[in-house]
């Protein structure tokens, strides 16, 4: 018997035995909590039990206890408190799941107990991973060895249908690349031409790394470091190219040689995305034979100057995109670094319209030595900057301030034809930041500083799109803006664009955010524009009474339907589309097992709230099946502080 066997299988055995005891809700005389859950988990293909499955249960306290399928699929958890919960389940070559969830990465169900409460119903679904596979060959047909190819996912992001990076995968020495443990889900697979080049002084000094007490050489290792290099480095001319072998044409060491390289091809043979075959996975489907050909073409090269304010910007990083994205986020063609001078060369650029990216942003202070360490959080798709606790210190201590220093930026569009393309100037802009300061409205203690301190405040583009501050492989997000102890707060700058201010949470207490005024606009759920001037005098106001939109969804004949999404949205065809992330008008809840739902912290407002099957509406924030939706949604109003109630029938229910 394998290590760990006997363990599982007394697991197991547990379960089966007690699967029979659950009966209807009884309380428990000594006071010992006796709640229980039962259920299975199951294959969503074939229906077919799962066992081996890992489910953990979340809300029981702060370790979540965790059961094995039996072979039956079937799991128990016994001793339950009253409360709300929530079932993940996980197990090898599956996409994990949980309880409620119709559909892969869908939304989540909870079960509330009651004292003494026994639940034996419930069913979760998993979804088998699926895989692609193909082979990357280059124009005499043979294989391309050890180059990267690239997978995209179809998602809906801010009302609009993009694809998304979903992972890259290495060909072997057949020249074969496979993408497994997939979701089911609509992707295109491609291989993106990508060229970087460095001055050679910057490559030298890769060879020789500076000491810690070299800042200026730290500083360009690490603005190095952005361009993501990866491969050889051969000397072409002025500058050093980074290629890799497999995925690059022969070269020439003579500058004025014609350079030819492999352009971006999406399958079948495309060279935008906007043509790419879209291949759609089921559960399980391993799709083969999605191959790829490469063909050089000639290249030109692309070289200029980098200028700011108080003259070149040397050792600054600079960055290629394509002019138009085709619903692709950003895939980065080229990037460089500028030498002392200033001065920048991009090779291997294929004719077309691009956009050269370039930003210099300033690096936070350090934070006191021995107390914190900087770490980075995640709010909807924005990357945003925070403190972990301390490391020999008593907790943790404020984000440090934003310097005083200016971010700039800068987005130069060029044309390239069959030839080289010389002395751009790409001038470098001081960009805006929003700043203001925090109010509260209610009875409950105001947080302290500290407390004040760790809410991250972010600028955020509506279209979802990242800030234009070039990283690896792409464009990231500037870190976050901090309040400090006066409440007084203040963001990075920015580059011009429509942006919403988010609140990355609040502080504890019981606050919510309730509002971002901006000349007289709520500017956390409508779009402003960032121009070149700083924007002022902003007014965040947290509350301790947040709206509660509340309600039964039911079937025609009143039964509680806790199969059902209920959706609310804004009724004003504007905020369907750009309105970032993590919408604050957009939002979704499953209702309880009774059909209850809630849904809080909504602005005031007018909304359209129905209740939908996710599996027919799997991408209801769109605009268009949003306006589909509206044409039977319930109209409800609300207002500030207060509580409404709306009982929903699912829409297109017959029952």
């Amino acid at each position: 018997m394998p290590p760990g066997a006997a363990v599982v299988r007394a697991l197991v055995l547990v379960a089966a035995v007690q699967a029979p005891q659950v009966q209807a809700q009884q309380g428990s005389p000594s006071g010992t909590p006796s709640g229980l859950i039962l259920g299975r988990v199951v294959d969503a293909g074939s229906g077919r039990p799962l066992p081996g499955a890992i489910v953990s249960l979340l809300g029981a306290g702060p370790v979540s206890p965790r059961a094995i399928t039996n072979a039956g699929g079937q799991f128990v958890f016994r001793k339950l408190p009253k409360g709300r919960f929530t079932l993940l389940a996980t197990r090898p070559g599956y996409v994990d799941g949980a309880y409620g969830r119709r559909q892969p990465g869908g939304s989540t169900g909870s079960i509330e107990l009651d004292d003494g409460q026994r639940v034996g119903d419930i069913v979760i679904t998993m979804w088998h991973r699926a895989a692609i596979a193909g082979t990357l060959t280059d124009e005499a047909g043979e294989p391309l060895i050890g180059a990267t190819v690239r997978l995209l996912e179809r998602r809906y992001t801010a009302g609009h249908r993009r694809f998304l990076p979903s992972g890259t995968a290495t060909t072997d020495d057949r020249g074969i690349y496979r993408f497994s443990a997939l979701a089911p889900g609509d992707y295109i697979v491609g291989f993106v031409a990508h060229q970087t080049s460095l001055p050679p002084e910057v490559s030298a000094l890769m060879r020789n790394p500076p000491p810690p007490s070299d800042t200026k050489g730290q500083e360009i290792m690490r603005e190095r470091f952005s361009l993501g290099l990866m491969g050889q480095e051969v000397q072409v001319g002025s500058t050093v190219r980074q290629i890799d072998s497999s995925a690059v044409p022969p070269i020439s060491n003579d500058a004025a040689a014609a350079v030819f390289v492999y352009p971006t091809v999406f399958y079948p043979n495309s060279p935008t995305a906007a043509r790419a075959a879209v291949i759609t996975l089921e559960s399980g489907q391993e799709r083969d034979s999605v191959d790829l050909s490469l063909h050089p073409v000639r290249a030109s090269r692309v070289s200029g100057a980098v200028v700011g304010p108080d003259g070149p910007a040397g050792t600054i990083s600079v960055h290629l995109f394509p002019a138009t994205m085709d619903d692709v986020s950003e895939l980065e063609t080229a990037a460089t670094m500028t030498d002392g001078n200033g001065i920048f060369t991009l090779t291997g650029v294929i004719a077309g319209q691009y956009e050269i990216k370039v930003a210099r942003i300033p690096r936070p202070p350090a934070p006191a030595p021995g107390t914190n360490m900087v770490t980075t959080i995640q709010v909807g798709g924005t990357m945003m900057m925070g403190m972990s606790s301390s490391i020999d210190g008593p907790g943790p201590a404020p984000v440090p301030p934003i310097p005083d220093d200016p971010a700039l930026y800068a987005d130069t569009s060029i044309n390239v034809g069959e030839s080289n393309v010389d002395n751009v100037i790409v001038t470098l802009l001081r960009g805006a930041s929003v700043s203001g300061h925090v109010e509260f409205d209610g009875a409950t203690d105001r947080p302290d500083a500290l407390a004040l301190s760790r809410v991250p405040i972010v600028l955020e583009r509506v279209d979802s799109r990242t800030a234009s501050m070039p990283g690896i492989g792409g464009l990231q997000s500037a870190p976050a803006g901090r309040i400090d102890e006066t409440g007084a707060f203040k963001t990075y700058t920015q580059p011009t664009g429509r942006y919403l201010i988010r609140i990355g949470g609040a502080p504890s207490g019981g606050w919510t955010v309730k509002s971002v005024i901006a000349e007289g606009r709520d500017i956390s759920e409508t779009p402003f524009d960032l121009g070149a001037s700083d924007l002022k005098n902003v007014v965040v106001t947290f509350t301790d009474r947040p709206t509660k939109l509340t309600g039964l969804a039911h079937t025609k004949d009143g039964t509680p339907d806790p199969d059902a999404l209920v959706v609310v949205f804004p009724t004003d065809p504007a905020g369907w589309t750009d309105f970032g992330v993590a919408p604050r008008r957009l939002r979704s809840a499953r209702p309880l097992k009774n059909g209850t739902y809630t849904i809080t912290g909504l602005p005031a407002g007018d909304y359209y709230v129905a209740a939908i099957s996710e599996d027919a509406f799997s991408s209801w924030q769109s605009p268009d099946v949003l306006a589909e939706l509206s044409r039977s949604a319930t109209q409800v109003r609300i207002i500030d502080g207060d509580a409404h109630t709306q009982d929903l029938v699912r829409s297109g229910s017959d029952k």
